[in-house]
């Protein structure tokens, strides 16, 4: 897994200079410390390579992306006002593409949208901020790699996470069955 890029126009942080970058950095590392550890708890060995490494070839699979939209928000808005004022917001798009062959085959495309929207301090402390949205894209990401899997054929049933959807309330475990991949014929 390569570090995840930047889209510049779409990072809201209050930083700016060695700061910003300090940031960026320290984004990304944590970032893909969530999503390795998931991916090898939950799907199969998962390691970090550094941005500018060249990708292995074999029987692997090289999981890139980009940070579409990183904003921070307001943490005293989310402490004390709450109801969805000063909420982060975390967009990703990753792909994933099989390294088997003589150059890299995407094969997997997944965009993740979400934000941390915190009830006020009041009614108990909040899980929200930007850690806490990079936790919960990890978990997404790793879920719908998992129910690619499983409708591959790959993953038993029981085995199987699948990610919530936006227009979805209930938990994120629910029947993979039900959900046909927007290739399917």
């Amino acid at each position: 897994m390569k570090p995840f890029a930047y889209y510049d126009p779409n990072l809201a942080v209050d930083r700016s200079g060695t700061k910003l970058t300090d940031f960026q950095y320290d984004f990304q590392e944590k970032f893909t410390r969530f999503l390795t550890s998931r991916l090898s708890d939950g799907i199969a060995p998962a390691s970090a390579m550094a941005a500018t490494a060249p990708p292995r070839r074999g029987n692997y699979w090289l999981i890139t992306g980009q940070f579409d939209r990183v904003s921070q928000g307001s943490r005293f808005l989310r402490s004390f006002a709450g109801f969805g004022l000063g909420g982060t917001k975390l967009d990703t798009t990753v792909v994933i593409a099989d390294m088997s062959g003589p150059t890299p085959r995407p094969f997997l495309v997944i965009r993740t949208s979400g934000g941390s929207n915190a009830v006020p301090l009041l009614l108990g402390l909040p899980r929200s901020g930007l850690t806490f949205d990079a936790q919960r894209t990890a978990r997404e990401v790793t879920a719908a790699i998992s129910e690619f899997l499983y409708q591959q054929g790959a993953v038993p049933y029981e085995y199987a996470v699948a990610p919530r959807r936006l227009s979805e309330t209930a938990p994120a475990r629910y029947d993979p069955r039900a959900w046909v991949h927007p290739s399917a014929p």
